[in-house]
């Protein structure tokens, strides 16, 4: 089940395209817009929940998202590329689980697209994270340790882990299907350890990860 979730997030050149079901104007505005591949968290302030997707084209008016759980048009709904980024809008038309979202007022493209910054406390912005709460096997220093995932990024995570790893330290984090990922101790508070992983989580992987929850 996971795995047809996280093909149905991959970009396809046979894919068909969503029916343009929009006004003239609206079509004149998309016409305008971007082509992009880029991971996104979704809240849907109705359902209170949120949910991974991939931003496929971004305009100064809105974006065409394909996203993980299903969106009713009509839906107020706020989207993060960044984790301290998040827009909002309404969604506007739906075609299976791509969906057409609206901004409650224009944005800069270039900014949003835009490298992230480096913020006035001195960190870099985040990639959108998601919420997890699911077991893992952390192999620290050849042993192999009990762990939770608290949440998790293309770039990095945040575990609740038995070992107590040296700061850049090195690690490989397993879910129980066998997925794996090395990454690199950031920072570490008592239990609770923060991991840059070795390599960016491509879209498919980040949705099994998040599924696996």
């Amino acid at each position: 089940m996971k795995s047809n979730t996280a093909r149905s997030l991959d970009p396809s050149p046979n894919a068909a395209a969503p029916p343009d079901v929009r006004k003239p104007s609206d079509r004149r505005e998309h016409a305008r817009s971007i082509k992009v591949m880029r991971v996104a968290r979704l809240k849907d302030v109705q359902m209170h929940a949120e949910c991974l997707g991939m931003v496929r084209d971004v305009s100064s008016g809105g974006m065409m998202i394909d996203a993980l759980f299903p969106l009713e048009v009509g839906h107020k709904i706020s989207v993060a590329l960044l984790d301290d980024q998040e827009l909002n809008g309404e969604i506007v038309w739906r075609d299976g689980r791509t969906v057409g979202v609206k901004f409650i007022k224009e944005i800069s493209v270039e900014e949003i697209l835009a490298k992230p910054a480096i913020r006035i406390d001195g960190q870099r912005s985040r990639f959108p994270r998601f919420q997890a709460c699911q077991p893992l096997r952390v192999t620290y220093n050849n042993h192999d340790y009990d762990a939770v995932l608290s949440n998790i990024s293309q770039r990095g995570a945040k575990l609740l882990c038995d070992a107590a790893p040296k700061m850049n330290s090195n690690i490989i984090i397993r879910t129980d299907s066998k997925q794996s990922v090395a990454a690199t101790v950031k920072w570490c508070s008592r239990r609770i350890v923060g991991v840059e992983f070795h390599r960016l989580l491509p879209l498919a992987e980040l949705a099994e990860w998040i599924a696996a929850d």
